[in-house]
C-alpha cells in the first residue's frame, strides 16, 4: 500500500488504488514504454532539465508522438500540483512512466501516449556520505542488449530484474552488468565509475550505459575541478584491478564499492569527490 494519496494519470490526479489500467496496456504486455525516476531534495527537484531532455529522447528513440503541450514547465506544473495534494515539500522520488497508448499485438495501433506520476519514499541516506560501503558482483548470466534504447529506461527491463534477483541470492548489495562483448555496462539501478592512478573512468555510453543523470552531472563536476575522467569500454579485468570503485544514481547518489567479487577496496578518493560534489550542489 502507497504511503501518498494521491497520483497523476495523463494530467489529472487521482487517488492511489484505483483501477486505472486495462489488460490490453501496452507497457504490461510488452513493456512498451520508458520512465523516469527524478529526486525532490530541499525542495528542489535535481537536474530537473536533465531528466527531461532524457525521457524527451527516449520517447523519440521509441518513437512515441510527443504531444505539443509537452514541455519541461508541463511537467514540473504537473509534478507541483502532485506534490502539493499529497501535501509534500521535501524529500522524495518522483517517477514519470510513458507508455504507448491504444492496443494491437507487437504492431502497435498508435503511437499516441499515456504517461503516469507517481510519488515513491526517498531512501534517507541518499546525498550523504556513508562510511558503510556496498559489496557488487558481475552478473554474466543476462547480457544487456546494444539497441537504440540502451541508454533510457525502458519498460523492459528484464536484465536488471534477473540481476537483482542475482545479487539477493547471493548476498550482494548490487549487481554489475555485462554487454555479449563482456565489458561492464551499469549496475542494476546505477552507473559504474572506478579510480586507477588517480584517474577516473566509466563505462562508455555505446557500451550500453543508462544515460544516467548524476552520471551527466558527475562527469560534468570532473571536468571542471580538472579531474581527469575518461569513457570508455571497460572489462571485469580492468574492473577487479582498479584502486576504488563507486556507483551513482538520483536516488542515493554516490555509494562506495567495498568489495567487488570478494575482492575488497579502498575509497579515500571517493569520500573526498563525493564530499566536494555534494558539497556543489548545497551551494546551488
Amino acid at each position: 500500500m502507497s504511503e501518498f494519496s494521491f497520483l497523476n494519470l495523463n494530467g489529472k490526479i487521482f487517488p492511489v488504488g484505483g483501477k486505472y489500467f486495462p489488460s490490453t496496456n501496452r507497457a504490461f504486455r510488452y513493456g512498451d514504454g520508458l520512465f523516469e525516476g527524478m529526486r525532490l531534495m530541499s525542495g528542489e527537484i535535481l537536474f530537473f532539465e536533465n531528466h527531461m531532455e532524457r525521457l524527451f529522447d527516449g520517447m523519440h528513440a521509441l518513437q512515441l508522438s510527443i504531444p505539443e503541450n509537452f514541455s519541461s514547465a508541463y511537467f514540473f506544473t504537473l509534478i507541483t500540483e502532485l506534490l502539493r495534494a499529497n501535501k509534500i515539500l521535501n524529500d522524495v522520488l518522483i517517477r514519470i512512466q510513458v507508455f504507448r497508448s491504444g492496443e494491437g499485438l507487437y504492431e502497435p495501433t498508435t503511437n499516441e501516449i499515456e504517461f503516469l506520476i507517481e510519488l515513491l519514499p526517498a531512501p534517507a541516506d541518499g546525498f550523504i556520505w556513508n562510511e558503510k560501503g556496498i559489496s557488487v558482483g558481475i552478473f554474466s548470466e543476462w547480457k544487456k542488449e546494444l539497441n537504440p534504447s540502451m541508454s533510457f529506461k525502458t519498460s523492459n527491463s528484464l536484465v536488471y530484474v534477473m540481476g537483482s534477483l542475482w545479487k539477493k541470492k547471493n548476498n550482494l548489495d548490487d549487481a554489475l552488468i555485462v554487454n555479449a562483448a563482456g565489458n561492464i555496462c551499469d549496475a542494476t539501478s546505477s552507473n559504474v565509475f572506478f579510480w586507477k592512478n588517480k584517474k577516473l573512468f566509466t563505462p562508455v555510453l555505446s557500451d550500453g550505459a543508462v544515460r544516467g543523470i548524476t552520471r551527466k552531472n558527475l562527469i560534468a563536476f570532473c571536468h571542471a575541478q580538472n579531474i581527469s575522467i575518461t569513457e570508455k569500454s571497460i572489462s571485469e579485468n580492468e574492473l577487479l584491478n582498479a584502486d576504488e570503485i563507486f556507483l551513482t544514481n538520483i536516488s542515493k547518489g554516490i555509494r562506495k564499492v567495498e568489495a567487488l567479487n570478494g575482492k575488497q577496496f579502498s575509497n579515500e578518493m571517493t569520500k573526498e569527490l563525493a564530499l566536494d560534489f555534494y558539497n556543489t550542489l548545497q551551494k546551488k
